[in-house]
């Protein structure tokens, strides 16, 4: 028997929103003659929520033990504190980044600080998986999708190649 834990539930209400969601995305046209319609972005985004939700409700995790007390419970709402000023900062970095420096360089900037100081990943991995998210937006959403992103210069450069 499946035991409905935090996580469970938790999941079970955004499986919830997201079946809504895909189901209201559905109504959209996904492509047209032009190309991708305004019901693709939606359609895809609710179809990855609605697999991820199910994938976390198969296999939820378990949280850890902690043996040592009120301590470790201190040092855990520390960490928990940090990591969530570091993604409040994020978003600072994201705002400035977005209105003075552009799309990739404001994307690179954004991951590494959330890679690097609030996942604790090391320096290269997290410059690489910046460099990676920046690319893969500019090629699907601002050459693909033809997406209006903020531009600075790498996404004019960008842009003369490719447009």
């Amino acid at each position: 028997m499946i035991r409905l834990g935090g996580t469970r539930i938790a999941t079970l209400g955004l499986l919830a929103a997201a079946l809504v969601g895909l189901w209201k995305a559905l109504e959209l046209d996904s492509w047209g003659f032009d190309g991708p319609g305004p019901g693709f972005f939606p359609q895809l985004m609710a179809g990855i929520c609605v697999a991820l939700a199910l994938v976390v409700l198969a296999f939820p995790g378990q949280a850890g033990e902690t043996e040592g007390g009120d301590t470790d419970d201190v040092e855990a709402t520390q960490e928990s504190n940090r990591t969530f000023a570091i993604y409040i900062a994020a978003f600072a970095v994201f705002a400035l980044g977005a209105t003075y420096a552009g799309f990739a360089v404001t994307v690179m900037a954004v991951t590494v600080v959330i890679m690097r100081f609030a996942e604790r990943r090391p320096w290269p991995a997290s410059i690489g998986y910046g460099i990676a998210c920046a690319a893969v937006g500019l090629v699907c959403f601002g050459w693909l999708l033809r997406v209006d992103l903020p531009e600075g210069p790498i996404e004019r450069t960008f842009y003369t190649y490719v447009r």
